[in-house]
């Protein structure tokens, strides 16, 4: 499937709120919010070009937009099928987006943000990254290091 910058957009109903948060881990922009009702989620996938991801059959339904129902209620079994249908492993560009937020995270000076984190990681961490969106502050602890395990195990390059 071909999509802008070969890299899909999705939308997440309410009930697949972990599958958005993986899927902001590979890199993916999610949009996910507990309150978004079927009028909006629709409005959203059909204004901005995403895949509305719904086990949802009024949005199913909707002929005007992308949709994807995932077969499982699990949320790793959804991602992992996901990978497969839109053949997204080779188009993941892992932590370069909030997980909460779903804005662009980049480095950041560590003097800029050193007053923002734990006095451990504050330091014995050197490079930081935030949220352009929400101006959360991320950085390689024990935390990274089990993220990265499961991205090996979904396959994903550089995981």
């Amino acid at each position: 499937m071909n999509f802008p910058e070969d890299r899909p957009r999705f939308v997440c109903d309410v009930h697949l709120g972990k599958l958005a948060r993986f899927l902001r881990l590979l890199g993916f922009d999610t949009v996910y919010r507990n309150d978004l009702g079927d009028d909006e989620i629709v409005l959203l996938a059909r204004g901005e070009g995403r895949i509305a991801l719904t086990r949802d059959g009024g949005i199913l339904a909707d002929r005007t937009i992308r949709t994807y129902r995932p077969g499982s209620i699990v949320p790793e079994e959804q991602l992992r099928d996901l990978l497969e249908v839109f053949r997204l492993r080779e188009t993941c560009r892992p932590f370069s987006r909030c997980l909460d937020c779903n804005g662009d995270v980049e480095p950041v000076e560590r003097e800029a943000v050193i007053h923002r984190v734990p006095p451990r990681s504050g330091r014995v961490m050197n490079a930081f990254w935030q949220c352009r969106g929400c101006g959360k502050i991320y950085w390689h602890g024990s935390h990274y290091d089990r993220m990265r395990q499961r991205l090996a195990e979904w396959g994903i390059p550089g995981g």
